[in-house]
């Protein structure tokens, strides 16, 4: 059996440390640069405002309220009724 000295074994242990440390920081290097990728892919599969014309439509709880804003506006309201899923993208 080989048997080393105190100083060492202590070299090699700080070693293993510094190397286990080095490995830690590259994980979280790539981990971090893995969010950053996902968050640009993300970001790009946004919609644009150009897209996002729809979202300037208002909606109405009820008919009434409806009504109130189209006269104060003086817009036309424009009914959509369903009868069916929503849920499968077909109206």
């Amino acid at each position: 059996m080989i048997h080393f000295n105190r100083s060492f074994q202590w070299s090699v242990v700080s070693l293993i440390l510094i190397a286990c440390q080095a490995s830690a920081e590259e994980k979280l290097e790539s981990v971090q640069e893995l969010q950053a990728r996902i968050d640009r892919r993300v970001a790009d599969w946004q919609p644009t405002a150009e897209e996002k014309h729809f979202d300037q439509i208002g909606c109405c709880p009820s008919l009434l309220e409806a009504e109130k804003l189209a006269r104060q506006h003086q817009r036309p309201i424009f009914l959509f009724t369903h009868d069916g899923r929503m849920n499968v993208g077909r109206c």
